[in-house]
């Protein structure tokens, strides 16, 4: 009884902020897959893993997109939309470079 923890507020879990934290680890945990794979192959990419960046891609910018919609909720915990909305903006950086080094050549 002594050591019971209270929980005295009316904010809850915001579920488009797990959304968000999940589309960015996903899209993050796919760049770290597919690098690996072609950094294996010898730089020699087959077009299903470029494939798969675009979609990852695509999964980050929706990150960014539902963690910034979820930052805007009133009365939620803020974890998960930053730490998605964060992981998420990261995520698309980084698969932006890979898109703009395999547009433009430069390596």
């Amino acid at each position: 009884m002594l050591f019971r923890k209270y929980l005295f507020t009316s904010k809850k879990t915001s579920y488009k902020g797990i959304a968000s934290f999940i589309a960015g680890l996903i899209s993050f945990c796919s760049f770290l897959i597919v690098i690996t794979v072609v950094l294996k192959a010898g730089g020699n990419a087959d077009e299903r893993l470029g494939a798969a960046g675009f979609v990852s891609l695509l999964f980050s910018i929706a990150g960014v997109i539902i963690g910034i919609v979820s930052l805007l909720e009133k009365e939620t915990f803020r974890f998960f939309p930053r730490a998605g909305t964060v992981l998420s903006l990261f995520a698309s950086f980084l698969w932006g470079g890979v898109m703009y080094v395999g547009f433009t050549g430069i390596l």
